[in-house]
């Protein structure tokens, strides 16, 4: 709910926040508050707001008539060059001839709508019901002697106690106007000891959780790449001294960054948006140019609770693929097991152990195209390789969909191999000069996607394989970022590629989603390089790595289910030892860790013994019946340590999952508890551990374990359960847990009725 107070005060209001904004004399808008929301947000204004009867040491005012009003020293909407603001900008721009950089931009008006106001091609959320839920605030700011106009949006999304910010700059001189830096918002506290919480990490290693205490000077944490990147996730949260939290994102797919400075004042000033070292925007007379939008929520409760709101948020309004509010399939993929020799026989024997498993679907991944036998070739030639596949794509897609089976293929839409048929036609297409001299990655190129002859190419090439196979499952891979920045697409500036990158990449896959509604769309880029709210905009899902190690894999679904909810963290269960870290995990727990988020398999099930596969069929069952609570259900990290307890529930606590992982086993252990938060204390619950099936030839050294506990919920919450011992050193006694290095167990928690 938006409401004007008055002519120069605005409070927008959701269900638990209270975010006021209010015009100064002088036209500048102060940022009075935002957080738990307001009984009385009228009769707080005058409290709330700032006293100004002296001028900061030093500051420069920006109005004659007011002298104690320093912007460098005020709680802003939006920061500004030129008129004594000297902290980082959310706007800067360079005017004219001249390159004038100073801008004085005053209040001009505003404007109250219901539902979202469109922007130009960027992804955007919607709410369930847009005119009824939710509203719009467009704030108007014009520099009368430069005729530069900004306006800041704000839309109330009231039921998930979210706000959505974006700005957008019009040039109305007769000048060339190049904006150098536009993000999409501000935040400013008259605070200090705020800490950040960034996820930051590398290819294999993405989602490393960073809480980083913020001092005097800037905190940056940024995106310099093509991508968002695994180096700096868009996502990111402020936590106050006090416990209360703000969760923010950015629904971008391009460089960005996120910039936390405190203040010779003591004020806490924090800008996000697109990276302004990667960016600049040529605006000519008469046009316009808008930023990507961002997440703003906040809770009192601390980190868990403004995550849920976000998780809430994105569930209902950033997702909007038909399967959205369908259970994702459970597929299997190809990668582990054949790697590039995709041929007809071994995938007909795939197919068939993926059905007797349990699976829904078989994804065909690298090298069924081309003459592709390894990286170094093919990519663009997505055409069948007969060799692999005499029958042909159309027959083994067939065969597949009379399994029951639904099928899938891998491609890397936006890459090129310099060994390819394509190349030898359109050399022109990539970024760079030429595929001889340019830097590779992954001994590939990529297609300069910003031209719209590729951008078509790529829908028709997609098109075309998708109508010839009923292809059921695309998934969308990019596996290097750009360099050798060349192009002939026409831009105006070298600044503007990264952005108009991007805004091509959403036009490809929405329309990709348009023609074909219920093809399920999962994207990766070298694992989660874009995992981000731009791509879950036109995509189901996102793999949140290449690196399939259940350990690091643990690590990685925990850090990003404190802002994505698991209906879109694709999770997988391989071989082991793993190929990549050559860790060896046993079964179960990689199915254990798995099963928290979009499960899929890479395995070989035609190799599989009659025991082996039983443990698997066991585990699909196991995942299909609590399936909905998985992927969309309350996850909770209890513990985090050598010990990982993590909890999923349904909406009345009646029913939840509780993994127990143990990373080294600890000699000489004793009693242990396991204490579990989300219980409900006027429930009772019996507690159990899923079976947990061992390979027939290390039964003689597992006996059968005996857990079951029966305990009331009050009990169960704040004590925990004392749990049969492990084995540590001390001999075997019937019914001990038997656990080792990276062994984990899945506990059933039921409510009882006595």
């Amino acid at each position: 709910m938006i409401e004007a107070l008055s002519k120069s005060i605005f409070h927008l209001s959701t269900a638990s926040t209270s975010y006021i904004i209010r015009i100064l004399e002088t036209g500048h808008a102060e940022h009075v508050y935002y957080g738990r929301k307001l009984r009385d947000a009228a009769a707080a204004v005058s409290g709330l707001s700032e006293k100004r009867y002296a001028r900061a040491g030093m500051g420069t005012y920006t109005d004659r008539n007011f002298t104690t009003l320093v912007l460098d020293d005020a709680k802003l909407e939006f920061s500004a060059e030129g008129r004594g603001d000297y902290r980082t900008p959310l706007i800067a721009v360079s005017l004219g001839r001249d390159g004038e950089r100073t801008l004085d931009l005053k209040y001009a008006g505003n404007r109250i709508e219901k539902g979202c106001v469109k922007t130009n091609g960027l992804p955007m959320p919607q709410a369930a019901d847009p005119y009824n839920e939710a509203e719009t605030l467009s704030l108007i700011f014009i520099d009368s002697l430069r005729h530069i106009e900004l306006r800041l949006f704000y839309t109330v999304f009231p039921s998930t106690d979210t706000i959505i910010r974006r700005s957008e700059v019009a040039n109305l001189s007769d000048e060339r106007l190049v904006i150098r830096a536009l993000s999409s918002a501000q935040l400013d506290f008259r605070e200090t000891g705020m800490k950040a919480i960034t996820l930051t990490g590398a290819w294999g290693r993405e989602f490393e959780k960073r809480t980083t205490e913020l001092k005097s000077g800037t905190f940056i944490s940024e995106s310099r790449r093509l991508g968002s990147s695994a180096e700096a996730n868009p996502a990111f949260m402020l936590l106050r001294k006090d416990g209360s939290c703000y969760a923010l994102n950015l629904i971008y797919s391009g460089p960005h960054r996120m910039s936390a400075s405190v203040t010779e004042h003591g004020m806490t000033h924090v800008v996000w948006g697109i990276n302004p070292d990667m960016f600049s925007w040529v605006l000519e007379s008469n046009e316009t140019f808008s930023s990507p939008e961002a997440v703003m929520t906040f809770s009192e409760n601390g980190k868990e609770a403004a995550g849920d709101r976000m998780k809430m948020f994105i569930s209902t309004s950033i997702l909007r693929s038909s399967w959205k509010d369908r259970m994702k399939p459970l597929m299997l993929d190809t990668w582990e097991t054949l790697r590039f020799n995709a041929r007809e026989n071994r995938l007909e024997e795939l197919a068939k152990g993926a059905l007797e498993m349990g699976c829904e679907g078989i994804i065909i991944n690298d090298g069924w195209f081309g003459t592709r036998n390894n990286d170094r070739t093919s990519l663009g030639d997505w055409h069948v390789n007969t060799q692999k596949l005499p029958s042909g794509l159309t027959e083994l897609a067939d065969s597949i969909h009379r399994k029951g089976l639904l099928f899938g293929l891998w491609f890397e839409p936006e890459a090129i191999s310099v060994k390819s048929t394509l190349y030898k036609a359109h050399p022109e297409w990539i970024i760079g000069r030429d595929g001889e001299t340019n830097a590779e990655g992954r001994h590939e190129e990529l297609l300069d996607i910003t031209r719209y002859d590729v951008q078509d190419w790529i829908i028709t090439t997609i098109t075309r394989l998708a109508e010839l196979v009923r292809l059921d499952y695309l998934r969308w891979d990019m596996n290097r970022h750009y360099s050798d920045l060349y192009t002939l697409s026409g831009i105006r500036d070298y600044g503007m590629y990264a952005h108009e990158y991007a805004s091509a990449l959403y036009r490809i896959l929405s329309e990709i989603g348009s023609r074909f509604p219920d093809l399920y769309i999962e994207t990766s880029a070298g694992g989660g390089a874009r995992f981000d709210l731009g791509m879950l905009s036109v995509s189901a899902s996102i793999s949140p790595s290449c690196l399939s190690d259940p350990i690091e894999r643990a690590r990685m679904i925990e850090n990003a289910s404190l802002f994505y909810p698991q209906s879109v963290i694709g999770t997988v269960v391989s071989p082991s030892p793993n190929s990549a870290t050559r860790r060896i995990v046993d079964r179960e727990t990689r199915f254990n860790i798995a099963a928290f988020g979009i499960l899929s398999y890479s395995v070989d099930p035609s190799s599989f013994s009659r025991s082996e596969m039983k443990a698997y069929k066991e585990q699909i069952e196991f995942y299909k019946t609590f399936r909905l609570m998985l992927e969309t259900g309350r996850f909770r990290t209890v513990e985090d340590g050598n010990r990982v307890i993590w909890t999923v529930s349904n909406e009345d606590r009646s029913t939840i999952l509780a993994l127990y992982l143990q990373k080294a086993i600890k000699p000489n252990t004793t009693a242990e508890r396991l204490v579990i938060p989300d219980a409900n204390e006027s429930y009772d619950y019996r507690v159990f551990s899923r079976s947990h099936m061992i390979p027939e030839r290390e039964i003689y050294a597992y006996p059968e374990e005996s857990e079951c506990y029966d305990i009331p919920g009050d009990a169960l919450k704040w004590e925990g359960i004392s749990m049969v011992e492990q084995l540590s050193g001390i001999g075997h006694h019937e019914g001990m847990r038997m656990l080792g290095d990276y062994s984990s167990r899945l506990y059933i928690i039921r409510r009882i009725d006595k």
